[in-house]
C-alpha cells in the first residue's frame, strides 16, 4: 500500500502509474464520471502497490475525471490519459508517454 504523499517521489525516481477503470465511463451534466484506482509502479518494474487513504488504508478510488487529472498532475507526470471502459488499464510513465496494460481489456 502506498499514500498519494510518496508517489511522486516514486515517479520522479523513474517509476509509472497504472490507472484502472472499475466501471464504464459516463456523463452526469457537464461532469465525466466513473471510478478509477491507482496502482504505483517502482522504477525496478517489480514492486507495485495499490494507493490507499491514509487513515483508513482502503483503497483510493477516484470518481470524477477531474479527480484523475488533479491527482496525474500533482505528482508531476506531464501527460494527462485515463481508460473510459470497464477493465481497461493504462500505464503512465514519467516521461509522458503512456501504454495500455497487457491482460486488461484494452
Amino acid at each position: 500500500m502506498i499514500i498519494a504523499t510518496e508517489v511522486r517521489a516514486i515517479i520522479e525516481a523513474g517509476g509509472s502509474v497504472v490507472i484502472e477503470s472499475l466501471e464504464d465511463v459516463s456523463k452526469k451534466g457537464t461532469a465525466t464520471v466513473g471510478q478509477w484506482y491507482f496502482e504505483i509502479v517502482w522504477p525496478d518494474r517489480e514492486t507495485r502497490k495499490m494507493l490507499v487513504f491514509k487513515l483508513t488504508r482502503e483503497p483510493e478510488i477516484i470518481r470524477s475525471a477531474v479527480g484523475v487529472i488533479a491527482k496525474l498532475t500533482s505528482w508531476g507526470l506531464p501527460t494527462i490519459a485515463f481508460p473510459t471502459l470497464k477493465g481497461q488499464k493504462i500505464e503512465i510513465f514519467n516521461d509522458g508517454s503512456c501504454l495500455p496494460v497487457r491482460g486488461a481489456d484494452t
